[in-house]
């Protein structure tokens, strides 16, 4: 969708194809499911102070110009944006003529708080999002000893949980970044034992069993326009390989999608 590195006009090429308030830094397109964030110089005067940390994570102050900021329209879209299926696409101001350029899809790993000086210089509670470059988040193999172990051990009910830990009861920066690591490989496994071996779609059988004994499904990333990295079990679901390919390349992808997301809500419901 986005190149890295390179330059768009945040009102003719941003804006104008998805919509989304075109002032401040996050901007929540109501028709697509992506959010675009922008950072720049000019949000110092608030207190705003972004950029990437030791650990690398790119450390982005969310909004709100007085008093302290609250988990409220885009801070809550930015915190929620894994469970409510919504990819993160950062840019950075490079012109006051509305010039920006893509720095990359993130992943919200989770967030800490600063005391910085507002519009009014009076010192208030900032929320800084701590947002991870999505290349960071391979999803693993079933081929793996460790996976079939858990999957050999665990419950459903095991798996989901794990697959819902929130990063932020995690303490520090490298522990958030490893639970959504972890967690985008229990959701695999837990929409695989959730399907029951069949395709949560044509509930026709998985074609073939593994040399593990397994029944061979693919789990895919419904509202994910990256189909990759870690997601939420609300957005992902067990299909044969052939209802996976239609997915992602059929005339009607975009329908098919859509009745996927109504099949996957039938058993795993909103938790807004």
């Amino acid at each position: 969708m986005f190149v890295p590195g390179q330059v768009y006009h945040r009102r003719r090429d941003l804006h104008a194809n998805f919509g989304g308030q075109r002032q401040g830094g996050i901007s929540t397109p109501s028709q697509h499911n992506l959010i675009l964030l922008f950072t720049g110089k000019q949000g110092e005067q608030y207190g705003y102070s972004d950029g990437w940390s030791p650990e690398g994570v790119f450390l982005y102050t969310g909004e709100g110009q007085r008093g302290d900021m609250a988990f409220v329209r885009g801070n809550r879209a930015v915190s929620n944006h894994i469970q409510d299926g919504k990819d993160l696409h950062l840019f950075s101001h490079i012109s006051k003529r509305g010039f920006v350029s893509y720095s990359g899809q993130m992943v919200c790993t989770g967030h800490r708080y600063k005391a910085v000086p507002d519009f009014d210089n009076n010192i208030r509670r900032a929320i800084v999002f701590e947002l991870t470059p999505i290349v960071e988040f391979v999803e693993t193999t079933l081929e793996s000893e460790e996976d079939a172990s858990i999957q050999g051990l665990a419950s459903l009910a095991e798996l989901r949980e794990k697959a819902l830990a929130r990063s932020s009861e995690a303490s520090t920066t490298a522990q958030r970044k490893a639970v959504v690591r972890k967690r985008s490989r229990f959701i695999k496994l837990y929409v695989l034992m959730r399907s029951k071996g069949n395709c949560e779609n044509c509930k026709v059988p998985a074609p073939f069993i593994t040399k593990r004994g397994e029944a061979y499904l693919e789990p895919h990333h419904i509202r994910r326009l990256s189909d990759g990295g870690p997601d939420h079990p609300r957005w992902v679901i067990a299909l044969c390989p052939n209802c996976h390919r239609r997915a992602h390349y059929a005339k009607d992808a975009g329908a098919f999608n859509d009745k996927l997301t109504d099949i996957v809500g039938e058993f795993e419901p909103d938790e807004n």
